[in-house]
């Protein structure tokens, strides 16, 4: 019997083979050991699973769409003066001075170039213009936005006032993982869209409804909102004076230190206003996350492709880059060099920008201290030749070390040296942190419970 079993196992590896011998067909890939499962037996998602993931999506899509609106509306009302602007060239860009080979600057339609390609710079300079020096199209323009740019204080308001003013002007809707959220009607003009926008972030900020129902911790809406509030119209830029966003769009992830390693992205905008003319400098920052929970190996590009593995995640309380933006503070951020710069001027009745692009290089970043509030004024972008280069973050996660006894009868004391003083004999910290170089973040994780003999010392 025993000796059939084996030739039994034997054929059935043969045949297996034989279709990808016969056919080229590769054999089936080991699935990652740390994807996301469900259990055989399962039947559905229980009420508690989609909770706690609607908690972090429901919000992220509201207050995404809402933004989403206020970029196309704001658009769509320079187009209203300025059809040129904010629209891709036909051709080749033209040059500034074309015989000058050095020179890099050209005629541009944007005065900022972050991924989501945000009206608000632009809308904020025009805004700060004295009325006076404007005629045509720019003045036309001018008039419009200044009733428009001016915000109530939103978040003195309370939460059922708040929550009435936004179902007012956003209807029903369901995003492609299911997600039942809030969207903004399809008619709302500039103004609607930014007051709109104003709203949901001051009701996302205290909304309670997802209280007893999120996981723990729960999302930090607080830290969320944090993130979005400085793209919101600024006060006007007095002459002389420098002013500065921080265009972030949840779900916009790049590269910044090395392949394969995501990190959300955010742009700082500085603006230098003399006279009628600004002058724009742009630089990337990189919101570091938990890779371990948000960036996960097992993660390919065909999740991608086809997230397959969402109902396993949302049935493990998973909450991944697939799934939106990291949704919890962290202390440190990447800081870009400057990638764009800009010159807009702004003549009676037109507008003129220079611009000048530099390629952005995987690695040129430096790690910095996060403000807690997102001020973009305390970010500075990353100078070459001055700042230290960040380097990958090195998780000092150092496993209690298992030492074999010689002598099985003796019951001596073991030593043993915690992951705090193994990080500072590597790096001269004892906790969580940058090092003093500013080159390396060291996470240092909590010691493990160990079984050791009575009396065994840590140092």
């Amino acid at each position: 019997m025993v000796g059939w079993a084996k030739v039994r196992i034997a054929g059935t590896l043969v045949l297996s083979l034989l279709p990808g011998m016969a056919w080229g067909v590769p054999g089936q890939k080991k699935q990652n050991p740390d994807r996301p499962k469900l259990p055989y037996s399962m039947l559905g998602l229980h009420r508690e699973d989609i909770d706690a993931y609607d908690s972090k999506a429901e919000p992220v899509a509201r207050v995404t769409e809402a933004l989403l609106r206020v970029n196309q509306t704001g658009w769509d009302l320079i187009h209203k003066y300025f059809p040129t602007l904010g629209t891709s060239p036909v051709g080749a860009e033209k040059k500034v001075h074309p015989e000058d080979p050095a020179d890099r600057r050209f005629f541009a339609s944007y005065a900022n170039e972050d991924p989501s390609l945000s009206p608000m710079p632009l809308l904020c300079m025009i805004w700060s213009l004295p009325e006076s020096q404007l005629s045509g199209p720019l003045k036309n323009l001018h008039d419009e936005l200044v009733p428009t740019m001016a915000l109530e204080d939103y978040p003195t308001w309370k939460l059922d006032e708040l929550r009435k003013a936004v179902d007012k002007w956003t209807v029903p809707a369901t995003t492609v993982k299911g997600v039942k959220y809030r969207t903004p009607k399809t008619n709302l003009s500039f103004k609607q869209a930014l007051q709109l926008y104003a709203m949901t972030l001051a009701l996302v900020r205290i909304e309670t409804k997802w209280a007893d129902k999120a996981d723990s911790p729960p999302p930090d809406m607080v830290d969320f909102t944090n993130r979005l509030k400085h793209q919101l119209p600024l006060q006007i830029i007095p002459d002389g004076e420098t002013a500065v966003l921080f265009l972030y769009r949840p779900g916009d992830v790049d590269w910044p230190l090395a392949k394969q390693e995501f990190e959300e992205r955010a742009d700082v905008v500085v603006m230098k206003r003399k006279g009628t003319t600004f002058e724009v400098e742009q630089f990337p920052v990189y919101l570091t996350a938990d890779r371990k929970e948000w960036d996960p190996s097992w993660i390919e590009l065909a999740d991608e492709v086809n997230d397959t593995s969402l109902i396993a995640r949302k049935y493990e309380h998973d909450w991944t880059r697939l799934d939106g933006p990291f949704l919890w503070f962290r202390p440190d951020q990447l800081n870009g060099e400057v990638v764009y710069r800009a010159t807009v001027k702004f003549q009676p009745g037109e507008i003129m920008i220079e611009a000048e692009r530099s390629i952005e290089h995987r690695g040129a970043v430096k790690r910095a201290d996060r403000p807690s509030d997102y001020d973009p004024g305390k970010m500075t972008a990353f100078s070459p030749g001055v700042d230290a280069p960040a380097m990958p973050t090195d998780p000092l996660s150092v496993e209690p070390v298992v030492w074999t006894e010689q002598f099985n009868s003796l019951k001596w004391p073991v030593p043993y040296f915690s992951n705090g003083f193994r990080a500072w004999c590597a790096y001269g910290r004892w906790t969580t942190g940058r090092t003093d170089d500013g080159r390396t973040w060291v996470v240092v994780d909590d010691d493990r419970p160990r079984n050791g003999a009575a009396g065994s010392t840590v140092r």
